[in-house]
């Protein structure tokens, strides 16, 4: 009963959120008993911050800019990061399918490269190498589509991506944190393996995670098994900890805003421009997957988000 409480607490929360557009965190004493559960190596209630970042198109159609804040934009500030997408990847092979840049101190350098690659029967991966040196796989699960990957020892469930294989895009995506003990597509994972590497080829999928149950029911094509696997998996907030969703045609001071990610953060937010290098790695992992229904879109010839 208590936890069927905090669930309606926290989704009643999250309501007022995005009807109110008020900031405040969720995660708090009053709506969560979970101050000892880790999130990216800290405690869950030190994200006291739900903060939205515009998702603006570039002068180019291949370009995204995500903005600190409204106010930034508005401001006419410099966006936090730009996607570059590399229309020529399949030419070249192990060509990066993606750059994300950041931008500071008047610089943009390089920040992440994102690789793609098909594993088998309905599995794909983005890999992600990070300019600092961590490496991040994201794996696609087109049978029933969502997206797994774990960062800082915390699992994360991206849903309402449609999937690397599906012909059609969506518009609206969540990031979930998993407990620890929820089956995922990346138990069994090699984690010396992933940090070593240097380069996409150096991606090696071990026995070990071929063998966990939901990434074994995938590459199978048990559909009902995975269905009941991720029916069991279990969040560590009823609410998600990112979400992108679209605006449609929203512009603000003119300039055309299709979507905006909200994210929670650790610390107050202080400026319009800082941000901790954990949200931009998140935000780096929900910037791919909207290029990937975004790339849909375009192709289907639906309503596209630039």
């Amino acid at each position: 009963m208590a936890h069927k409480m905090i669930a309606i607490q926290l989704t009643n929360c999250l309501s007022v959120l995005e009807n109110e557009h008020d900031l405040e965190s969720v995660f708090s004493g009053e709506t969560l008993d979970a101050a000892a559960t880790p999130v990216f190596r800290n405690r869950i209630l030190s994200y006291t911050t739900l903060r939205e970042l515009p998702v603006v198109s570039g002068m180019l159609k291949s370009e995204h800019l995500l903005y600190p804040s409204i106010a930034a934009l508005k401001k006419g500030e410099p966006p936090l990061l730009s996607t570059q997408l590399n229309k020529l990847h399949f030419i070249k092979k192990n060509a990066p399918v993606l750059t994300v840049f950041i931008h500071e101190k008047g610089l943009k350098r390089e920040y992440c490269k994102i690789y793609f690659k098909v594993l088998q029967n309905n599995l794909t991966c983005y890999v992600l190498m990070f300019s600092e040196g961590d490496n991040i796989v994201l794996f696609n699960n087109a049978l029933k589509p969502h997206c797994d990957a774990i960062f800082k020892d915390t699992k994360i469930r991206v849903i309402g991506a449609s999937g690397a294989s599906s012909t059609f895009g969506n518009a609206a995506m969540k990031m979930f944190l998993l407990n620890s003990s929820s089956v995922s597509l990346v138990d069994g994972m090699e984690k010396d393996l992933i940090e070593s590497m240097e380069s996409i080829k150096d991606l090696t999928i071990s026995n070990a995670q071929k063998s966990n149950k939901l990434y074994g029911a995938v590459a199978s094509q048990r559909r009902t098994e995975v269905l009941k696997l991720l029916s069991l998996a279990v969040s560590i907030a009823p609410v998600p900890f990112a979400t992108f969703f679209e605006h449609g045609n929203r512009k603000i001071d003119g300039v055309k805003v299709p979507g905006s990610i909200r994210i929670f953060q650790t610390s107050p937010k202080t400026s319009d421009v800082h941000m901790s290098n954990d949200s931009l790695v998140l935000s780096t992992i929900m910037l791919t997957l909207i290029e990937q229904e975004v790339l849909k879109m375009r192709g289907n010839n639906k309503p596209s988000l630039v």
